[in-house]
């Protein structure tokens, strides 16, 4: 186990304490033994994959246990809120990275305003959207890094490795951490339930000119209005194809 891994063990503490809550209550929500999870907040066991999903579903902010900062919601998160449907989030939050990625493209000359870990994570949303092969490989791809590498850098062997790129295992709270703390991504990335965590994208566009997110809004909004219709309608069939047929006249302007 990672040194620095203790930071998390201690944020562990510190969210529980927050929340007024007993190692027993929590335990229960992590689906461990009151001792197992003793030693979660002590270090010496690792938060496994599986507690760090039953943390999430009870309310826990995974990006703060790894990084130390929470998950603050943005304005964008709006757009996703107004979806119904766990497909119409997913959509939506498609439609919203693309949009980002257009609005860094336009103001290019505003680059320098953002860290790299907003244009790495950016990168590897759009790069999710667009590939079939697992987070892992394209944050490989992203960073031109060997399996080899990538288990050197998450503190594993290439066996294991290997089983966690094809998605045979989940990542534990250490390989987030080392993620995070070697490569820079969002921990969310590798979290299947937190497919619409935006703070990157939240960040980015902060950063954009008031009329450049004006234009970019009016994308969302029609977006935002396809992707409702086809939940109030049950419509599915075609509605990708209207909102990339929107993207491409926008491209073309």
């Amino acid at each position: 186990m990672g040194r620095d891994y203790s930071e998390v063990a201690g944020r562990l503490q510190s969210y529980r304490r927050a929340q007024r809550k007993t190692q027993k209550e929590m335990s229960i929500d992590m689906g461990v033994s009151q001792s197992h999870y003793a030693k979660l907040e002590s270090g010496a066991n690792v938060i496994s994959y599986d507690c760090l999903k039953k943390f999430e579903r009870n309310g826990g902010d995974i990006n703060y246990l790894i990084t130390g900062y929470y998950s603050d919601a943005g304005v964008l998160n709006d757009y996703i809120n107004q979806c119904a449907t766990s497909e119409g989030k997913l959509r939506m939050h498609r439609l919203i990275v693309w949009v980002v990625n257009l609005g860094l493209a336009i103001e290019q000359s505003r680059e320098e305003e953002l860290s790299e870990a907003v244009f790495k994570n950016l990168r590897l949303a759009q790069m999710e959207f667009d590939m079939s092969w697992s987070v892992w490989k394209s944050i490989r791809k992203l960073d031109e890094i060997t399996q080899y590498q990538m288990a050197e850098i998450l503190g594993m062997n290439i066996k294991r490795y290997v089983r966690l790129e094809n998605e045979i295992i989940g990542p534990d709270a250490e390989i987030l951490y080392r993620l995070y703390s070697g490569l820079s991504y969002n921990p969310c990335v590798a979290m299947s339930s937190l497919k619409h965590n935006l703070k990157e994208c939240n960040e980015a566009w902060n950063f954009f000119s008031q009329e450049a997110k004006n234009k970019l809004a009016a994308i969302l909004v029609q977006g935002l209005e396809l992707i409702r219709y086809s939940e109030v309608r049950g419509v599915s069939d075609g509605i990708q194809k209207r909102i990339e047929g929107n993207y491409d006249r926008c491209t073309e302007r």
